[in-house]
Formats: structure tokens, sequence, C-alpha cells
């Protein structure tokens, strides 16, 4: 049996440090919203011992896919027997969680493929040890996460956004991009909320914001001639996602969304994508 699967990418609509933890991790609070653009991944379970592939060879050792499907399989208590590719078109290290998506779907793909032999709950367990990200993309909807990414509370009923993507072609590393971070910069004791609207475009000036910001752009000040060239273009917000340093801008709807990505593309400057918010089958 073949699956193929879609792997979305993700934007942090809002994204909060609240501190260090003594395991050396970061509490955060952030809501994302999975996008319509996004890898394919293909499993296959027909296959002699465990074999992953790549469109890009530089990815195609040490993939998260197959870290995935091997936790899978020893959880399981199988014998690993799948073939896995994964076609990637989303930047990598870019902010969008493109390898977090890939490992996420890895797993539910492998436990569909065996009629669901590991409970969710042992799926989140395992996707958690993968990355913080990856808990989310097992919901597969726009979602608030907390702790390290572990506490994972869909918002199926958030609207779907219009976007621009502009990606300037440079990875950053998450790690760090934290290593760099000013505690001086938290306010632990702070209470975060986030207006959730009913299906109705929310107000993007009390949602859009990144933390991050604080830190990324420090080390890559062009990240705003991407924020500016997107107000320029008519976005109504713009923001970086994650760690960056991919920048979004919010568009009064898809039209509009395509006219500014044309515009832009037209420059040569950047990776440019339009896409929606996407909500999982």
């Amino acid at each position: 049996m073949r699956l193929n699967l879609f792997a979305p990418a993700k934007v942090n609509l809002h994204l909060r440090v609240l501190g260090r933890r003594a395991d050396g991790y970061h509490d955060l609070a952030t809501l994302m919203q999975p996008l319509s653009i996004g890898d394919e991944l293909a499993i296959d379970g027909e296959a002699a011992g465990l074999l992953f592939s790549c469109n890009d060879s530089q990815l195609a050792k040490g993939n998260l896919v197959e870290k995935a499907a091997r936790l899978w399989f020893a959880a399981a208590g199988l014998e690993p027997r799948a073939s896995l590719h994964l076609e990637k078109k989303v930047p990598v290290a870019a902010g969008l969680g493109g390898g977090s998506s890939d490992a996420a779907q890895a797993l539910l793909g492998l436990n569909a493929l065996h009629d669901g032999l590991l409970p969710p709950q042992k799926l989140v367990e395992l996707a958690l040890s993968l990355g913080a990200d990856v808990p989310f993309f097992l919901a597969g909807a726009t979602g608030y996460c907390a702790g390290v990414g572990e506490k994972v509370e869909p918002w199926p009923d958030f609207p779907l956004l219009d976007y621009v993507l502009l990606n300037p072609g440079f990875p950053v590393s998450t790690a760090d991009i934290y290593a760099e971070w000013d505690l001086a910069w938290t306010n632990p004791s702070a209470v975060n909320t986030i207006y959730r609207p009913p299906k109705a475009a929310p107000p993007l000036g009390g949602l859009l914001r990144n933390d991050l910001e604080l830190a990324t752009p420090k080390a890559f000040p062009q990240l705003e001639d991407l924020r500016k060239a997107l107000w320029e273009a008519g976005a109504r917000g713009a923001l970086m996602s994650g760690s960056g340093p991919t920048v979004f801008g919010v568009f009064a709807d898809a039209g509009a969304a395509a006219t500014a990505a044309e515009r832009l593309s037209a420059r040569d400057e950047w990776w440019v994508c339009s896409c929606r918010g996407y909500h999982g089958p």
C-alpha cells in the first residue's frame, strides 16, 4: 500500500518567549497556522527494510523523516519495512516548520498504514522527542501551543488568512537564535492572551507579535527590507515567522496576495510565495 501525504508549512502569528527552563529549553506561547504550501511525502509499506530518499541530496542523510520512521517502528515493536520519499518544496531552516511537518506526516502515515496501531498520545510522545513543533503538525489545524510546544490546543474555527511569504535565501539556526536570547527580554509574569475571533478576520494589531524579532534581525538586519517590501505591496500586517528568516505579510484576500507576490517576484531578490491558511483533512 502507498500513501501520498501533504506536509504543510506554518507561520507563527503570535510567539512569546516566557523564559528559560531548567532543561535549557524555553517556555513559549504561540499561535500557529498551517499553510496551503508544503512538502510532499510518499510512503510505501512494501519494502525490504527502511529506505529513505529525497529530491534534495543534501537532506537525504540524517533527515527527521527517517528518524521519525525508526522511532515509530521501534514503538510499534515491528521490523522496519517501508520506503519513504520526500519532495522538498519549502526552504530549509526558514522558520516555516518544514522538517517538523515532514516528521509528523511520517508518524501519521506509518500509523495509518498499520491500522492505527499506536494511540494518539503515543504519537504525541514520539513527536515531541523529534522536535518542539512536531506535535502541532499532528493536529492539522491552527493551534495555540504552550510549554516547549507539547501543549497543543487546536483552534479549527480560526479564520484562514491569505499570505505572501518572503525568504532571503539563507538558513537560520533556531538553536543559535535562542542561544542569543537575553532573559531580560522576557516577562514570565505577563498574562499572554490571544483574541480568538469566531471565523471573522482578526484585528492584526494585537495579534501579530514575535518576540524572536528582538534577536534574529540583530544578526540579519536585511530582514527589515523584506518587511518593508511587504508593506509597500499592500500587506495589512507583516511579521517574521518562528526564528526566521522568512517574513510573511497578511493580505486582504487571495487576489491581493497573488498580485503582491507577482509584483515582488519581479524584483528577483527573494523566494516569494502566495498561499492561504490550511485546515487538514
